[in-house]
This record gives structure tokens, C-alpha cells and sequence, in this order.
């Protein structure tokens, strides 16, 4: 089978990624029969599950690269050559993801699964491919693999971290400012070891990218400062010390809290979408201040849709205001309660299971600190959304 393998493999071999060939054709063809049929896709998975797992069986591993078989644990490519649901075992949530995708005709699909090795373990796992658009192509399906089990370990070990200090917030004063600094830098902290991660990797490299390590390297030192500011910005907040205005660029903040949540959406399945108008003004506001306010309001709405059935959309907004500017966050979760409407802004109050009860709080002591406010009503098609109302730069 090696001499049958394409005249790039060598190349794919040398890559240190993880790549596997598979064939979906099957999968292919099932999708064209429904659509042939007149019936959709989408619709027929949901009325029929098991239908989910007799096209996972159907899947075939038809080549794998060199570090695949270091992943799995074998010597020899012909021990993971063969039926799919033989490495990977079948999950509803995943496989659906995957064929969802297909019967939409997405380009490309990212998503978490599992992998069993040579020796039984099971690997957490982030998949990447480019999806096919003529069903010829699901014949030779290129997917990357990355092994993130001991990166979610120790986001577990974080998680649990931060829900002890959680606990230990409530028994003492002086935990108040400690936990809501680690609210606060949690996101910068998170992007700086994506960075030094991504640096890593460029050096490691058979054949080194220095300009690829080095923007990793000043992007890093940049959240390492953000998250510096943040720290300072947060205690001089709950010392009512005076913010520091400046003219903010409101889409170039927009951009920077985005990417500092793209864990959180990941983890709660969300697609975020940002809308801003080309004529909103600049912001006269604590530019780090302002990244608090996105980037908790960010959060708060991933963890609204986390669960939900259905789409998990959270939209940013930016335009102008009679006021200044107006940023709206908005989420398709359940929405929030006439009683919780009340307090939702109050310190330690939380409408989560474990909720600290800091982030919305947070938000407002920003947001009235640069001379703005902040409301949040439910959405006419459900969900919440939070207004914030910030000054113009003149």
C-alpha cells in the first residue's frame, strides 16, 4: 500500500501534524439520495438518529501520516488503514456536528472528538478539515488531528482552581479583590500562552518560521501587558479611583476581545458575530476598562447559550448614538427572568450554578466610570441583550 501512496505524502510526513485521509463517500452519496428524494437532510438526521451512527460506519481511514501513528501509539500505517468507527468511536454530538456541516455545505468544520489508541486510551482531540463541495471530493477528505487531551486537563485543573477560589471569595473582604482580578486577566492570561504555544511551535519546526515566532512572541508580550493593565485598572475600579479616557478605536476593541474569548465560545459551541457600522465613532473611554465591559459581556453570553438546543449565536453590535456609541451584545440563550432583570447588575449576584457574581457588576462600574450606562432587555426572538452606551471621542 506504501507504493500507492500519493508523490506528496513524504511531505505530509514531515509536517509533525497529525493528518488522516479518510473516505466519505458514503456520506456523500446518503446526503445526494435525500436531496434527490426531496427531503432535507438536516431534518431527516433529526427524525431519524440512528441513521447518525450506520453512516459512521461507513467512514474508511485510507492513509494516515507519519505523525499519526505516533498519536495512536503504532509502528506501521496498515494498523489504522481500515473502518473509522474502529479508531474513533461514535459520538452522536460529534458525528452530527460532521455531517451537519456536510448537508449545509460548510467549507470548513473544526470540532472536538475522540481518538482510541494502540494501547485503549482515549485521546481528546481537535479536528480541522476542508470540507467538500462535489460529492466526488468526500472520496479523499483531509483531516488534521491535535492532541489537546493535557491541554483540557489542565483547563480542568484551572476550572476547579478557580472554583475553589470562588468559595474562598465569600469568606473574606480581602478576597474580593483578588477574585476579581483573576476574573479580570483570565482572558489575557489565556491568550498569552496561546501565543508562547503558537511561538513554540514555529521554532520547533523542521524548518524553523523565525517571522511567524517572533509576531507570536510580540503578541504575547502585548496581553502580557494587557493583562498587567488589567490588574491595575480593576483595583484602582473598586477603589473608585477615576478612569483614564482616551479616543478608542471601537472596532479595533471589538476585534481584541474577540480573540480574547474564542476559548469561551469554543468550549460553549457558539458562533460569534460581530456587526459594526462603518460610521461609528471613536470611543472616549479606559481603553482597558472598555476591554473589560466587551470581554465580560462576551463571556456572560457564551454562557447563555451553553446547552441550548439548536443555533448558539452571540452577536456584537457597534454604531452611533445620540450619546456617543452604542455596543449591544446579544445572545439566543433563554433570556433572563423579569425578577433577575432587577438584580442582574448587582455584585455576587448570579443567575448561574457557582456563579461568582463579579463580571456584570464589573461591567457597570466600568461603564458609569467613563460617563456611559448599561441596561439589558430580552431579545423579541429570545435571548438577552446587553446595551452599553459609551461618549464619542470629539
Amino acid at each position: 500500500m506504501d507504493n500507492a501512496r500519493p508523490p506528496f505524502a513524504d511531505t505530509l510526513d514531515r509536517t509533525g501534524i497529525s493528518i488522516w485521509e479518510e473516505d466519505w463517500s458514503a456520506v456523500g452519496a446518503a446526503l445526494g439520495a435525500m436531496r434527490a428524494a426531496g427531503h432535507d437532510p438536516l431534518a431527516r438526521l433529526a427524525e431519524e438518529p440512528a441513521l447518525l451512527s450506520r453512516l459512521h460506519g461507513t467512514v474508511r481511514i485510507t492513509d494516515v501520516n507519519q505523525a499519526t501513528l505516533q498519536l495512536m501509539g503504532v509502528t506501521h500505517r496498515h494498523a489504522l488503514i481500515g473502518w473509522l468507527a474502529d479508531i474513533v468511536p461514535f459520538s452522536a454530538q460529534t458525528f452530527t456536528a460532521w455531517v451537519s456541516a456536510l448537508a449545509r455545505g460548510d467549507s470548513f468544520l473544526r470540532v472536538e472528538s475522540h481518538v482510541r489508541r494502540a494501547d485503549g486510551a482515549l485521546r481528546d482531540c481537535l479536528v480541522m478539515a476542508k470540507l467538500p463541495v462535489r460529492e466526488a471530493d468526500f472520496a479523499r477528505l483531509l483531516v488534521c488531528v491535535a492532541d489537546i487531551t493535557d491541554y483540557k486537563a489542565d483547563q480542568a485543573r484551572l476550572a476547579e482552581a478557580e472554583r475553589e477560589g470562588y468559595r474562598a471569595f465569600r469568606t473574606s473582604a480581602v478576597d474580593v479583590l483578588t477574585a476579581a482580578i483573576a476574573h479580570e486577566v483570565k482572558n489575557p492570561l489565556a491568550a498569552v500562552v496561546t501565543n508562547a504555544e503558537a511561538a513554540l511551535r514555529w521554532l520547533r519546526r523542521l524548518h524553523p518560521d523565525i517571522a511567524e515566532a517572533d509576531a507570536a512572541i510580540v503578541a504575547l508580550i502585548e496581553d502580557a501587558l494587557r493583562a498587567r493593565d488589567v490588574v491595575d485598572r480593576t483595583r484602582l475600579l473598586l477603589s473608585r479611583s477615576m478612569a483614564r479616557p482616551l479616543a478608542v478605536d471601537a472596532r479595533r476593541a471589538a476585534d481584541d476581545a474577540t480573540r480574547l474569548v474564542e476559548h469561551d465560545m469554543r468550549a460553549a459551541r457558539a458562533e460569534l458575530h460581530l456587526e459594526a457600522a462603518a460610521t461609528t465613532p471613536r470611543i472616549l473611554a479606559d481603553p482597558v476598562q472598555l476591554g473589560q465591559i466587551l470581554v465580560n459581556l462576551l463571556r456572560n453570553a457564551a454562557q447563555a447559550v451553553e446547552g441550548a438546543f439548536g443555533r448558539r449565536d452571540v452577536v456584537l453590535r457597534l454604531c452611533p448614538h445620540d450619546d456617543g456609541v452604542l455596543i449591544e451584545v446579544a445572545d439566543s440563550g433563554p433570556g433572563i427572568s423579569a425578577t433577575q432583570l432587577t438584580r442582574i447588575f448587582e455584585p455576587f449576584y448570579s443567575t448561574k450554578d457557582g456563579g461568582l457574581g463579579v463580571g456584570l457588576a464589573i461591567c457597570r462600574r466600568c461603564t458609569e466610570a467613563n460617563g456611559g450606562r448599561i441596561w439589558v432587555t430580552n431579545g423579541d426572538a429570545g435571548g438577552a441583550i446587553f446595551h452599553v452606551v459609551l461618549p464619542a471621542a470629539p
